[in-house]
């Protein structure tokens, strides 16, 4: 059998870690999990497993990245002011909320999070989280549930939402929440991203319209190829992804990619489900909880350059 150095002239690398910025063509020895690496092209998008949550749920938000990921609040039999982070691999405990709450949004970072409305009835109550401990924020204009969100702790959005359903936006800074404006059309349990001055909303109760935000005004986008309430949304306003749902006559797994005009079809999620928390890129998404009830947690590496392991056969 021919060596690799042989061919190519130079020595396969051991590294203890993955490369984080992958090109064509690298090969590479992981030390720590012993398996020989190489890059390949994904022209949609894969899912794969990742570590399971400690406490099992739905209607749970979250906030975050892929490897530094934040979940809380949801139905877990009864509701849960549970906080969980995820390191890109296994999740752990974090500080609980001050206020159990199911359909709850949320927005920021691990270590800058912030959760807002949620509950039946409908609850006002704002809580940031500075990657401990939760302190309670400003008190939203009007209390909503099931909503959409984006931004981050100083600078986050509100925006749809029932009950009754609403069509009303609010931006929060860090403080205080103060009216912005309104959707072209009232929805709730909706998929979302983006920021406070380029947020997205898709799905929805009306299962396929996609609309933009700018900081003052809503406008009309592409229209989802499945369209699908009770989904789930990660990215920004010209690179989202929507993933989960419930499509009119069953849970799905379907995974979408949006480029700010137009949604095309990435790769299925393993497990359909719906009710659950995203967070995360178009390129590195992270979908974790949802109903039937479950603890389990998926990995999406979006279209380009991915790794993979070399298996025999």
């Amino acid at each position: 059998m021919s060596e690799y150095k042989k061919i190519h002239g130079i020595h396969v690398q051991a590294l203890a870690s993955d490369p984080s910025n992958l090109g064509a063509g690298q090969v590479w020895y992981n030390t720590t999990t012993n398996k020989l690496k190489i890059t390949a092209v994904s022209t949609s998008g894969a899912w794969a497993t990742g570590g399971n949550m400690a406490t099992a749920r739905n209607s749970l938000t979250g906030a975050g990245t892929q490897t530094a990921g934040l979940a809380f609040g949801g139905d877990a039999n009864p509701t849960t002011n549970a906080t969980e982070h995820y390191d890109g691999s296994a999740w752990t405990s974090g500080g609980n909320m001050g206020t159990a709450r199911t359909d709850l949004a949320g927005a920021g970072t691990q270590t800058a999070g912030l959760g807002f409305g949620g509950g039946n009835p409908e609850i006002e109550g704002t809580e940031h989280y500075d990657g401990s401990a939760w302190t309670a924020g400003g008190n939203m204009g009007t209390g909503r549930s099931s909503h959409g969100s984006a931004g981050t702790q100083t600078a986050g959005l509100a925006f749809g939402g029932g009950y009754p359903i609403t069509n009303t936006t609010q931006h929060y800074d860090g403080s205080a929440w103060t009216a912005g404006g309104n959707m072209g059309t009232g929805r709730y349990y909706l998929g979302s991203a983006g920021t406070q001055t380029a947020g997205l909303a898709f799905g929805g109760s009306t299962y396929i319209a996609t609309e933009h935000y700018d900081g003052s005004a809503w406008t009309s986008g592409g229209n989802l190829g499945t369209g699908r309430y009770r989904l789930s949304g990660a990215g920004t306003q010209t690179a989202g992804l929507g993933f989960g749902g419930y499509d009119g006559s069953d849970d799905t797994n379907a995974t979408e990619h949006y480029d700010g005009s137009v949604w095309t079809a990435g790769g299925n999620m393993g497990t359909a489900r719906v009710s659950l928390g995203g967070a995360g890129t178009q390129a590195a998404g992270l979908a974790f909880g949802g109903s039937p009830t479950t603890n389990a947690t998926e990995e999406y590496a979006g279209p380009g350059i991915i790794s993979k392991t070399v298996t025999s056969s």
